[in-house]
């Protein structure tokens, strides 16, 4: 490894640009616009700024006061991080040496030791204090804080109430279902008809899954409600958005296929179709299906049978051939009605039809979008009026009470002045991810304490940091939208130019293309597939692609090699028997299915990885890199969404006795932990039930896995009217003591609170010294913590209401289905799985992609919005008029754009290695086993560019250098005796019986 320094040279030019660019992005007294790479350092830069904004002026002049300060983050883990390295740097500053000291300011500001006087060092030192001494602390908060910190500053003002409650997620969930229900069978009585076009346009979702659709579009849904006159003009408003005609489906049909429908010319048509002296298949069909047409009297079936006879089953006019062959005559009826063959003359039917076609689904669109607002927007204001009453705002609400709040005439003026008074600098991170009402919030403030300029501000820089980069815009889901960021960049430059032209300079706006996180190789790996995908699509953005788009990355690690490797795509077997017995669990994986195979290829690779020494590069605290072994922590696994791979990829890595943090994200009802310990709650109400004790006895807390000597003695021969529990309060034997003590504690606290009930359970001794905490950890391992302390939480929360009873929380818990999510943030010794959602600003030296082989999942929006704020419903394609087809359209193109960038973002989570598999079938697949427009084919293509094609189909290619074993480690190998196949075989765990649940 001699050959290899450790990173690129201080010295090199490019260093020193990106050293430059944080300098210029940190620097406080300029407004700047800064777009970053993944891994270029951008927290770093944030705390880099807002300490040179604390420490004095260069022209001694205090700095700026820590209250007026505002740090928007886009989450709250990042404000703690964010919080702690500022404060961790602010400490050292108060304890460390004049030299030290010295040293660090020059470093950070730019500027020679020598320029610091020790008044500069005193105020410097004062910093930490002066932070916690601040009256509510530094603000660095999410955007949704400062909006709850701001509503109850102008409660009065904004409309709210002064003891507002915040609720989160789950319980704005459970209120709009307790609205939904209780409104439901009002509106089967009020509005019978249009509940009945809502049940049937909704089909197997369900009416509520079409209201839950409004709830998603609550403020878009009610801005349109506000913009009414009167509610009669609803109607007139959907069908102009719709581009509607004005009759109504049913009338349209009638016209149709009543008055305008040439039943004679269909007569001449089935007469002309039966002297053909020879017809062929497609005769036959166009002539049995127009005497069905005519058969049809109900409009709507008449309907139906002709667009499928002349148009195709789906009736999209799909193919390029007539519904007829080549034996009618040219100049007949057949040819004149139904001609639809390209570079033929349409048939007058089929131009009809088409125009019919579109008129009616507008139509319809228009019906079921009124139906589903008649009966839907009652119930939006019943929420809205049952969250004031509860003085509950949701986060929705903090961000669209406070944007009113700033906008409103009247008020705003003086809660802007209010504000600006106390408020110098703004940095917003993460700005990619800030939704159109958010940016609304951060617009306002930007504006009003930047309406002074010339030289009032550059004595006094009032100033805003935007730091973001589009290229990792993946939030969709909740509002961010890249062309809005794109348009707030352009609007940052009109607002900037004047000021840096008054000041003969140009607008800050470094960019930093530096990543300090990765290697060479996947950095080259990361701009190949960008350079094949591109991140955003130039055709279909009316917006010109953002600069960051066109930045290529640079290492900082430049001469630390690092490997990327494509395996092949694991396809499914001759004769794959994944399709089961139909007795088989619909979410079970067959032992041979191609997902299942690859979950336990990566298991295998990984614990190789680890048994043979491969090492990575680690760099100390004092700044020195050198090669390490790889550990578990080191390893990130990122799939798209959870599945029957997510599940199967934890369980194989558990089966190579391999740490796993678990599941980012999970169901409370869907842990065996949180199972058994509701078991025991479940016991403790009814101990006549047999099987919840069976299951308590063979859990974690009780441990009699033996079935023949402990349950079947225990349930043999009983009496008729003898319980489990009654057996075994008297059954002899030492073995059955622990069970009988545990069980008559559950019910002699049967009465006592929730929390307390759960925490005596797994805080308490048994004979055998180990506490209930000690025994499901022994059984389920470390991951069962997070999950059980989640339903510890849960417990505490119910028992602070009322009523408070075992009955009541048990009910609460069964009948909520909210996830939980748990920060993997840091590995804590353990492989983490997780999302790429979830896995977005962190990283690992160790990075596998093996859900890489789908297609971009096309939307699964049912409630559009118009460009004039109408919403319009369409549950599915089938439903869709021309605007929604458009509108649909429009999603998935974004759709795809986004799933490009969640490429990125996965990608750049690896320091040193990068993993890229997938599994597929290739009798079902596109392309061997995976889709062409998947993540596999755009890194294929990458990989083809970077090392050629491959002649050995099955193979796996791989970029960059070989891992270097750990010293000493290729000698021992070197020497080692092979060993047989048998011998490399992991032993079986004893089989255990399945549980009773």
């Amino acid at each position: 490894m001699a050959e290899f320094g450790p990173i690129r040279s201080p010295d090199s030019t490019e260093f020193k640009a990106a050293l430059k660019a944080q300098a210029d992005a940190a620097n406080p007294a300029l407004s700047t616009w800064v777009e970053a790479n993944a891994g270029s350092g951008k927290t770093r830069v944030l705390i880099d700024r807002v300490a040179r904004l604390l420490l004095n002026r260069p022209d001694g002049r205090p700095g700026a006061p820590p209250n007026s300060i505002l740090c928007v983050t886009y989450t709250k883990a990042a404000a703690n991080e964010m919080l702690t390295r500022l404060f961790k740097r602010l400490g050292d500053w108060s304890i460390c040496d004049d030299d030290k000291l010295r040293g660090e300011l020059a470093q950070l500001e730019g500027r020679a030791p020598e320029d610091y006087p020790d008044d500069a060092l005193k105020q410097a030192r004062s910093l930490f204090a002066r932070a916690l001494e601040t009256p509510g602390g530094l603000r660095i908060e999410t955007i949704h804080a400062f909006c709850a910190r701001v509503l109850r500053r102008f409660p009065l003002e904004a409309g709210v109430s002064p003891g507002f409650t915040e609720i989160e997620d789950k319980e704005a969930n459970e209120l709009w279902a307790y609205i939904l229900a209780a409104r439901l069978e009002e509106a089967a009585e009020l509005h019978p008809q249009e509940l009945a076009i809502l049940s049937r346009v909704a089909g197997g979702h369900g009416v509520g899954a079409a209201l839950d659709a409004l709830k998603f579009q609550r403020q878009a849904v009610t801005r349109f409600a506000r913009s009414l006159g009167e509610r009669e003009d609803m109607a007139t408003r959907i069908r102009a958005a719709a581009n509607a005609p004005d009759e109504l489906p049913a009338e349209i049909l009638e016209q149709a296929m009543g008055a305008d429908f040439p039943s004679d010319d269909i007569q001449a048509a089935i007469a002309e179709l039966d002297a053909l002296p020879k017809r062929g298949v497609n005769d036959d069909k166009l002539r049995l299906g127009l005497i069905e047409v005519l058969g049809h009297a109900d409009p709507a079936q008449r309907y139906a049978t002709y667009l499928t006879t002349i148009a195709g089953s789906k009736h999209d006019w799909s193919g390029r051939s007539n519904p007829f062959t080549k034996a009618p005559p040219d100049n007949g009826v057949v040819a004149d009605l139904f001609t639809r063959k390209d570079g033929q003359a349409e048939g007058r039917e089929v131009t009809r039809m088409k125009a019919v076609q579109i008129a009616l689904a507008a139509a319809q669109a228009c019906e079921n979008t009124r139906a589903l607002m008649t009966i839907g927007l009652p119930m939006v204001e019943a929420y809205e009026e049952a969250k004031r009453l509860r003085a509950a705002l949701d986060f929705d609400d903090l961000i669209a009470f406070t944007s009113d709040l700033l906008t409103r005439s009247g008020a705003a003026q003086w809660v802007l002045y209010k504000l600006d008074g106390g408020l110098t600098h703004l940095l917003l991170d993460e700005a990619q991810d800030t939704s159109p009402e958010q940016w609304t919030v951060i617009t306002q403030l930007v504006r009003e304490f930047q309406d002074g300029l010339g030289q009032e501000r550059a004595i006094e820089p009032r100033t805003q940091f935007v730091v973001g980069d589009p290229k990792q815009s993946i939030y969709s889901f909740q509002g961010a939208d890249e062309q809005y960021f794109a348009a707030q960049k352009q609007d940052f430059m009109r607002r900037e130019e004047p000021v840096a032209e008054a000041q003969g300079r140009a607008v800050n706006r470094p960019e930093m293309a530096m990543s300090f996180r990765s290697s060479p190789q996947i950095l080259t790996f990361v701009d190949t597939v960008r350079a094949h995908v591109p991140l955003n699509d130039a055709t279909t953005d009316p917006l010109p692609l953002v600069d960051a788009d066109l930045m290529a990355h640079q290492a900082r690690r430049a001469n630390q090699p690092g490997r990327v490797d494509l395996w092949p795509v694991e396809l499914a077997l001759p004769g794959d028997a994944s399709t089961n017995h139909w007795t088989t669990p619909t979410d079970h994986l067959a032992e041979d299915a191609p997902r299942r195979r690859l979950a336990t290829h990566i298991a295998r690779a990984v614990r190789e990885m680890i048994d043979r020494g491969e090492t990575i590069w680690r760099e100390d605290s004092n700044g020195a890199w050198s090669r390490h072994a790889i550990r578990p922590e080191d390893v990130l696994i990122l799939v798209q969404r959870r599945n029957e791979l997510f599940d199967a990829l934890i369980d194989s890595l558990k089966a190579q006795d391999l740490r796993v943090a678990g599941a980012d994200r999970l169901k409370l009802l869907d842990n065996i932990g949180v199972q058994d310990c509701l078991n025991l709650i479940r016991f403790a109400l009814q101990p006549d039930d047999d099987l919840t004790l069976a299951e308590i006895l063979r859990g974690p807390f009780c441990g009699l896995t033996d079935d023949d000597n402990h349950l079947f003695v225990l349930a043999y021969d009983r009496q008729p009217g003898i319980s489990l529990w009654d057996r075994l309060q008297i059954i002899p034997g030492s073995v059955f003591d622990p069970a009988r003590f545990l069980c008559s504690s559950a019910l002699k606290n049967r009465n006592i609170p929730a929390f307390e009930f759960l925490n005596y359970t797994l805080n308490s001794r048994l004979e055998d010294g180990l506490t209930g905490w000690d025994r499901l950890i022994q059984r389920l391992g470390e991951p069962v913590r997070d999950p059980v302390r989640a339903l510890l939480s849960r417990a505490l929360g119910h028992d602070m209401g009322e009523p408070r009873s075992l009955q009541a929380f048990l009910a609460e818990i069964e009948g909520d289905d909210s996830e939980i999510k748990r920060e993997l943030g840091e590995p804590n010794g353990a492989i983490r799985v997780m999302t790429v959602h979830g896995a977005k600003g962190l990283q690992a030296p160790v990075v596998i992609l093996p859900d890489t082989t789908s297609a971009t999942r096309k939307t699964g929006t049912s409630l559009f919005v118009s460009p004039d704020g109408t919403p319009i419903y369409s549950p599915s394609s089938g439903h869709d008029c021309a605007v929604t087809t458009q509108l649909r359209e429009l999603k998935n193109q974004a759709g795809e754009r986004e799933s490009r960038r969640l490429l990125y973002v996965a990608l750049t989570r690896a320091s040193d290695r990068l993993i890229i598999a997938g599994s597929g079938n290739k009798q079902n697949s596109k392309r061997d086993g995976y889709d062409t427009s998947s993540w596999y084919r755009w890194c294929e293509l990458a990989m083809t560019a970077l090392v050629g094609d491959t002649d050995e189909p099955g193979t796996t290619r791989t970029y960059g250098a070989e891992s270097p074993l750990r010293p000493g480690e290729e000698a021992s190998r070197s020497v080692a005796p092979d060993l047989p196949e048998w011998a490399r075989l992991r032993v079986p765990d004893a089989p255990v019986a399945a549980r009773l649940s």
